[in-house]
């Protein structure tokens, strides 16, 4: 085999395996663990019925893959949106408020969320089934916890309260992720969308207010 039949036979194995993983995350969201079987997921991606049993070998491994990989993306979302937290925690003298950097870590986490419902919706079956196979993944993301814990570690040099990063990030979680979560539920049964644009701008400055009042507003006490 040439090289160039060779680069064109990896190209096609990279694509049938980005398939798979694109097909597998929509089914595993759509119908659980138990309800996507291989040779469903191999047709949805347009490959054979085998080929998800060839990259991946079983079911049980090709769905840690998609958990992984979620969560490799939710990192690399969320770095870009919550490095400045932290940037702004190790200055001496921040250039923006606190409220205004949040604001855009927030902003971020919401966005991630609502352009990732397959994201939601399967760790919501994760949790419906105990979070096991989440709990053992190989990688997690921590990168809400790393900025808070960087808020916290200098928050008497920005006059910030004694505050715990373990309930900034449960509140900031559970508010940003319960609209893409309850679409269906608590939010059609309000009139309410998280794709609305006004809905997520009044959603982000409450959130924000939230954490603020948990973490303290230097500027406010100023």
């Amino acid at each position: 085999m040439t090289q160039a039949e060779q680069a064109v036979k990896t190209r096609d194995a990279d694509r049938s395996r980005q398939a798979i993983l694109g097909a597998a995350e929509e089914l595993f969201a759509a119908r659980g663990f138990e309800g996507a079987g291989l040779a469903d997921i191999g047709e949805a991606a347009g490959v054979s019925r085998g080929t998800p049993s060839y990259f991946f070998g079983s079911k049980e491994e090709l769905y840690v893959t998609v958990l992984e990989a979620m969560t490799a993306d939710r990192t690399a979302a969320l770095e870009p949106a919550f490095r400045p937290l932290v940037e702004w925690a190790e200055a001496a003298e921040p250039r923006e408020s606190l409220r205004t950097v949040l604001s855009r870590a927030v902003g971020g986490y919401l966005e991630f969320l609502r352009e990732r419902p397959t994201f939601v919706a399967i760790v919501e079956r994760e949790a419906l089934d105990g979070g096991g196979r989440l709990a053992a993944l190989r990688t997690e993301s921590t990168v809400m916890e790393d900025a808070f814990g960087a808020l916290r570690r200098r928050a008497r040099a920005h006059g910030l309260r004694s505050f715990d990063p373990t309930e900034a990030v449960m509140c900031l979680v559970a508010l940003g992720y319960l609209p893409v979560a309850h679409r269906e539920t608590l939010m059609r049964r309000n009139g309410l969308s998280p794709d609305d644009p006004t809905f997520v701008r009044r959603r982000r400055r409450h959130i924000v207010d939230l954490l603020m009042h948990l973490i303290g507003d230097p500027d406010a006490e100023r």
